[in-house]
Protein backbone atom coordinates (compact mmCIF):
# COMPACT_ATOMS: atom_id res chain seq x y z
CA UNK A 1 0.00 0.00 0.00
CA UNK A 2 0.86 3.48 -0.99
CA UNK A 3 1.69 5.65 2.35
CA UNK A 4 1.52 8.85 -0.34
CA UNK A 5 -1.85 10.01 -2.18
CA UNK A 6 -1.98 10.27 -5.70
CA UNK A 7 -1.97 13.99 -5.55
CA UNK A 8 1.42 13.50 -3.94
CA UNK A 9 2.91 11.57 -6.61
CA UNK A 10 1.99 13.96 -9.42
CA UNK A 11 3.11 16.85 -7.68
CA UNK A 12 6.13 15.43 -7.32
CA UNK A 13 6.38 13.93 -10.74
CA UNK A 14 6.38 17.44 -11.92
CA UNK A 15 9.13 18.29 -10.09
CA UNK A 16 10.93 15.88 -11.76
CA UNK A 17 9.95 17.65 -15.00
CA UNK A 18 11.62 20.80 -14.23
CA UNK A 19 14.62 19.52 -11.81
CA UNK A 20 15.26 17.33 -15.08
CA UNK A 21 14.70 20.04 -16.96
CA UNK A 22 17.43 22.95 -14.84
CA UNK A 23 19.64 19.30 -16.02
CA UNK A 24 19.79 19.21 -19.19
CA UNK A 25 20.17 22.96 -19.65
CA UNK A 26 22.81 23.54 -16.92
CA UNK A 27 24.92 20.58 -18.11
CA UNK A 28 24.40 20.28 -21.65
CA UNK A 29 28.54 20.15 -21.86
CA UNK A 30 28.67 17.20 -19.81
CA UNK A 31 29.47 14.04 -21.53
CA UNK A 32 26.64 11.59 -21.48
CA UNK A 33 27.63 9.21 -18.82
CA UNK A 34 27.80 12.11 -16.56
CA UNK A 35 23.95 13.70 -17.28
CA UNK A 36 22.88 10.35 -17.02
CA UNK A 37 24.25 9.74 -13.77
CA UNK A 38 22.98 13.36 -12.21
CA UNK A 39 19.09 12.80 -14.16
CA UNK A 40 19.24 9.27 -12.14
CA UNK A 41 19.60 10.80 -8.71
CA UNK A 42 17.24 13.01 -9.27
CA UNK A 43 14.40 11.07 -7.34
CA UNK A 44 16.50 10.28 -4.66
CA UNK A 45 17.08 13.72 -3.57
CA UNK A 46 13.35 15.28 -4.30
CA UNK A 47 11.71 12.72 -2.51
CA UNK A 48 13.71 13.66 0.29
CA UNK A 49 13.79 17.37 0.28
CA UNK A 50 9.69 17.54 -1.25
CA UNK A 51 8.13 15.07 1.29
CA UNK A 52 10.61 13.52 3.52
CA UNK A 53 13.29 15.34 5.09
CA UNK A 54 12.64 17.25 7.94
CA UNK A 55 14.32 20.89 6.89
CA UNK A 56 13.93 24.76 6.36
CA UNK A 57 14.67 26.28 3.27
CA UNK A 58 14.53 29.45 4.52
CA UNK A 59 16.81 28.51 7.96
CA UNK A 60 19.58 26.24 6.50
CA UNK A 61 20.91 25.84 10.17
CA UNK A 62 17.70 25.35 11.52
CA UNK A 63 19.20 22.99 14.46
CA UNK A 64 16.19 20.68 14.68
CA UNK A 65 17.29 19.58 10.77
CA UNK A 66 17.61 16.36 9.15
CA UNK A 67 21.18 15.81 7.55
CA UNK A 68 21.65 14.42 4.33
CA UNK A 69 25.64 13.51 3.68
CA UNK A 70 26.13 12.80 -0.06
CA UNK A 71 29.69 10.97 -0.53
CA UNK A 72 30.19 12.04 -4.20
CA UNK A 73 30.12 14.82 -6.79
CA UNK A 74 27.55 13.53 -8.74
CA UNK A 75 25.20 13.42 -5.57
CA UNK A 76 26.38 16.84 -4.40
CA UNK A 77 25.54 18.45 -7.83
CA UNK A 78 21.95 16.39 -8.12
CA UNK A 79 21.52 17.53 -4.35
CA UNK A 80 22.33 21.30 -4.79
CA UNK A 81 19.64 21.29 -8.15
CA UNK A 82 17.19 20.51 -5.99
CA UNK A 83 17.65 22.61 -3.03
CA UNK A 84 17.57 25.13 -5.59
CA UNK A 85 14.46 24.20 -6.76
CA UNK A 86 13.08 23.72 -3.21
CA UNK A 87 13.73 27.42 -2.48
CA UNK A 88 17.65 27.70 -0.58
CA UNK A 89 18.71 29.45 -3.02
CA UNK A 90 17.92 32.13 -5.71
CA UNK A 91 17.12 30.73 -9.25
CA UNK A 92 19.30 32.77 -11.37
CA UNK A 93 22.17 32.58 -9.33
CA UNK A 94 22.38 28.47 -9.70
CA UNK A 95 25.59 28.48 -11.21
CA UNK A 96 27.32 30.51 -8.74
CA UNK A 97 25.77 27.66 -6.05
CA UNK A 98 26.59 25.45 -7.80
CA UNK A 99 30.56 26.00 -8.02
CA UNK A 100 29.98 27.45 -4.10
CA UNK A 101 28.39 24.22 -2.74
CA UNK A 102 30.06 21.12 -5.00
CA UNK A 103 32.95 21.80 -7.10
CA UNK A 104 34.76 23.76 -4.22
CA UNK A 105 34.16 21.70 -1.18
CA UNK A 106 35.61 18.47 0.45
CA UNK A 107 33.27 15.45 0.06
CA UNK A 108 31.31 13.80 2.72
CA UNK A 109 32.41 10.72 4.41
CA UNK A 110 30.10 8.18 6.34
CA UNK A 111 32.47 9.12 9.23
CA UNK A 112 31.03 12.82 8.65
CA UNK A 113 27.32 11.32 9.59
CA UNK A 114 29.04 8.96 12.34
CA UNK A 115 30.52 11.87 13.99
CA UNK A 116 26.97 14.16 13.74
CA UNK A 117 25.24 11.26 14.91
CA UNK A 118 27.23 10.43 18.25
CA UNK A 119 27.77 14.05 19.57
CA UNK A 120 24.10 14.39 18.90
CA UNK A 121 23.33 11.42 20.97
CA UNK A 122 26.28 11.77 23.54
CA UNK A 123 24.76 15.36 23.99
CA UNK A 124 20.97 14.54 23.53
CA UNK A 125 20.82 17.61 21.46
CA UNK A 126 18.32 17.25 18.60
CA UNK A 127 18.30 13.43 18.59
CA UNK A 128 15.23 13.07 16.99
CA UNK A 129 16.84 13.79 13.52
CA UNK A 130 17.55 11.44 10.71
CA UNK A 131 20.51 11.19 9.21
CA UNK A 132 20.47 10.12 5.53
CA UNK A 133 23.75 9.06 3.47
CA UNK A 134 23.73 8.61 -0.28
CA UNK A 135 26.38 6.74 -1.68
CA UNK A 136 26.92 4.74 -4.95
CA UNK A 137 26.98 0.78 -4.02
CA UNK A 138 30.89 0.66 -5.09
CA UNK A 139 31.66 3.16 -2.63
CA UNK A 140 29.37 1.38 0.34
CA UNK A 141 31.61 -1.78 -0.43
CA UNK A 142 34.46 0.22 0.47
CA UNK A 143 32.88 1.22 3.65
CA UNK A 144 32.49 -1.83 5.59
CA UNK A 145 34.13 -0.71 8.75
CA UNK A 146 31.69 2.31 8.97
CA UNK A 147 28.73 -0.19 8.53
CA UNK A 148 29.81 -2.39 10.94
CA UNK A 149 30.17 0.72 13.52
CA UNK A 150 26.47 2.00 12.34
CA UNK A 151 25.08 -1.49 13.46
CA UNK A 152 27.09 -2.64 16.28
CA UNK A 153 26.14 0.62 17.64
CA UNK A 154 22.58 0.75 17.02
CA UNK A 155 22.23 3.78 14.88
CA UNK A 156 18.96 3.64 13.90
CA UNK A 157 18.10 6.83 12.65
CA UNK A 158 20.88 6.94 10.14
CA UNK A 159 18.98 5.72 6.97
CA UNK A 160 21.34 4.57 3.61
CA UNK A 161 20.14 4.78 0.28
CA UNK A 162 22.46 3.05 -2.09
CA UNK A 163 21.98 4.11 -5.30
CA UNK A 164 23.05 1.11 -8.00
CA UNK A 165 22.93 0.02 -11.39
CA UNK A 166 22.03 -3.56 -10.59
CA UNK A 167 18.15 -4.80 -11.39
CA UNK A 168 16.24 -5.94 -8.68
CA UNK A 169 17.07 -9.85 -9.80
CA UNK A 170 21.24 -8.91 -9.84
CA UNK A 171 20.35 -7.36 -6.14
CA UNK A 172 18.80 -10.74 -4.62
CA UNK A 173 21.35 -13.35 -6.03
CA UNK A 174 23.64 -14.69 -3.77
CA UNK A 175 26.79 -12.89 -2.72
CA UNK A 176 25.05 -9.92 -4.66
CA UNK A 177 25.01 -6.64 -2.61
CA UNK A 178 22.06 -7.30 -0.69
CA UNK A 179 23.07 -10.77 0.56
CA UNK A 180 26.26 -8.90 2.18
CA UNK A 181 24.17 -6.55 4.00
CA UNK A 182 21.95 -8.59 5.22
CA UNK A 183 24.48 -10.96 6.65
CA UNK A 184 26.11 -7.44 8.38
CA UNK A 185 22.41 -7.51 10.70
CA UNK A 186 21.04 -4.82 7.81
CA UNK A 187 17.15 -4.51 6.82
CA UNK A 188 17.23 -3.99 3.47
CA UNK A 189 14.07 -2.03 1.42
CA UNK A 190 14.84 -2.63 -2.60
CA UNK A 191 12.76 -0.07 -5.03
CA UNK A 192 13.33 0.78 -8.14
CA UNK A 193 14.64 4.37 -8.33
CA UNK A 194 11.00 6.22 -8.94
CA UNK A 195 10.40 9.21 -6.76
CA UNK A 196 7.19 7.96 -5.03
CA UNK A 197 9.31 4.61 -4.40
CA UNK A 198 12.01 6.60 -2.79
CA UNK A 199 9.45 8.30 -0.30
CA UNK A 200 7.26 4.97 0.59
CA UNK A 201 10.65 3.49 1.53
CA UNK A 202 12.10 5.92 3.80
CA UNK A 203 8.10 5.74 5.69
CA UNK A 204 8.90 2.10 6.05
CA UNK A 205 12.46 2.81 7.29
CA UNK A 206 11.31 5.11 10.00
CA UNK A 207 9.28 2.53 11.20
CA UNK A 208 11.99 0.09 11.96
CA UNK A 209 13.79 1.88 14.45
CA UNK A 210 16.61 0.57 13.11
CA UNK A 211 19.38 1.44 10.87
CA UNK A 212 18.25 0.46 7.22
CA UNK A 213 19.60 0.51 3.67
CA UNK A 214 17.51 1.64 0.79
CA UNK A 215 18.69 0.04 -2.37
CA UNK A 216 17.63 2.02 -4.98
CA UNK A 217 18.29 0.55 -8.60
CA UNK A 218 17.58 1.83 -12.14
Amino acid sequence: MKSITKDEIEALDIVLEDVNLTIKNTFSNFLDTSIINIYSLAPIYIGLYFKSLNHDNKNPNWKNRDFVFSTNNYAKITENIVRVHNGYYDFEKLEEYLEKNTFLTSENTFGDAIGHYVVDRESDNNHERYYYIIVSDIDLLNNITALEYIQKNNMRRIIIIVYTREDKININKENKLNGKLINMGFDTLIISRKVENVCDAIIYAKRLEKPTIILAST
